[in-house]
């Protein structure tokens, strides 16, 4: 079973893996998906955006609020170069 959970975005983050690649898509480097993050996003998609940068990079992003919008996030992680297997 742990083997299925592991492979299978929905059970082990909530999200369907379009779900996961979209938001994904929306915060990596447009020329290399691999290299490192740093993107704004809506303050309301973090937790979808941390879901998916953790199942594609196997890195955990920071969060910080941008100055003078309370509604925006700033997002940077180190991505899949630096995740745990390489």
């Amino acid at each position: 079973m742990s083997i299925f959970v592991k492979h299978n975005p929905q059970m082990s983050t909530g999200y369907r893996l379009e779900q996961l690649a979209a938001a994904f898509d929306r915060v990596m480097h447009p020329r290399d998906w691999q290299a490192p993050i740093r993107s704004v996003i809506p303050a309301e998609e973090r937790e979808l955006v941390e879901k998916a940068v953790l199942w594609f990079t196997d890195t955990t992003p920071e969060f910080k609020t941008v100055p003078g919008e309370s509604d925006r996030l700033m997002i940077t992680a180190p991505g899949y170069r630096a995740g745990s297997d390489r």
